[in-house]
């Protein structure tokens, strides 16, 4: 019940956020997207500062580290097969999409460009860095009650982010035109949940928890919280950094993807992120052809995230 009562929670912030839109009290796009960045950033301080201030998590540090590398992998790796597997099924719409892919003008992207690409990734990693180190410096406050404070922030995330999303214009009723914009996001979601599982053996997990991990498709500053905000800060940091992981390995893995069979496998690899960190890396190197069916997949799957990640916590099993 307390499960339920979180997703209708999350989900309804983010609908007041696009009525707000729709009623014309929001403020500008750009105001709107400076006002996430520092909600963003106070969030992910806090997870951090609870991860330093507790010396029984940061004395498992090592132990995060390894579950979210593994995750992260088992994520990606789950969702190429999966894609490819899906493409192989459906021969005939795979080949008129690749060939479209293919005929379209390809870049490589520069180093440079790649790094820049890592800045605000590296930003909030810093921050929850930061916010561990003063957690660790100062004495163990026993008696604050997390939950409370990142729960509202959180909230009042989730409600700037369904402002942005109604902003960005963006219309999910693509996804039912074509069979890619619907392909791509069910076999990421599918191929991840499979990827994670291995998680729940290795470290002794429940099934429902190791699917935590990887649910939230590359949004590591969301996926972080929301987990840590269930009550295991451990899982959290390990959530955070796993998928923190699979955005930086999807932006070099993307470009050799895409120069595969199947180059739409490098939307999937992009997760949530297709629709807005990779989503240029996704067109330079697979073609214009492909946004199309990369902002209707990372829309889906962003948003999945706030609710799948607590039902999948959730599960007994």
């Amino acid at each position: 019940m307390n499960t339920l009562f979180q997703i209708v929670i999350l989900t309804g912030f983010l609908l007041a956020g696009g009525l707000i839109w729709r009623l014309r009290l929001a403020p500008p796009a750009r105001y709107t997207d400076q006002i996430i960045k520092l909600v963003l950033r106070a969030l992910l301080a806090l997870m951090g500062f609870r991860l330093g201030n507790s010396r029984a998590l940061f004395a498992r540090l090592p132990e995060i580290g390894l579950m979210a590398t593994i995750t992260a992998a088992g994520a990606l790796l789950g969702t190429i097969l999966l894609i490819n597997l899906a493409y192989s099924l459906f021969a005939r719409q795979a080949r008129q999409a690749d060939q479209a892919a293919r005929s379209a003008d390809r870049s490589v992207p520069t180093a440079a460009r790649r790094l820049t690409q890592l800045r605000d990734p590296g930003l909030l990693l810093l921050m929850v860095v930061l916010g561990a180190a003063v957690g660790l410096l100062l004495p163990e406050f026993q008696r604050l009650d997390y939950g409370l404070v990142t729960g509202w922030v959180l909230n009042a995330l989730l409600f700037m982010i369904g402002i942005q999303f109604a902003q960005s214009g963006l219309s999910l009723k693509t996804a039912f035109v074509r069979l890619d914009t619907l392909l791509v996001p069910l076999a990421t979601v599918v191929g991840t949940l499979l990827g994670s599982l291995p998680v729940a053996w290795i470290f002794g997990l429940t099934v429902g928890k190791a699917l935590s991990l990887g649910a939230g498709f590359g949004w590591y500053s969301l996926s972080g919280v929301i987990i840590s905000n269930l009550g295991d800060p451990l899982l959290g940091a390990a959530a955070f950094l796993a998928n923190l992981v699979r955005e930086a390995a999807a932006l070099l893995l993307i470009p050799f993807l895409a120069a595969g069979r199947y180059p739409y496998t490098a939307i999937g690899a992009g997760g949530a992120t297709a629709m807005d960190v990779t989503s240029v890396l996704i067109c330079q190197t697979v073609g214009l052809e492909a946004l199309p069916v990369a902002m209707a997949s990372g829309a889906i799957l962003s948003l999945l995230v706030p609710i799948l990640v607590p039902l999948c916590y959730a599960l007994p099993f």
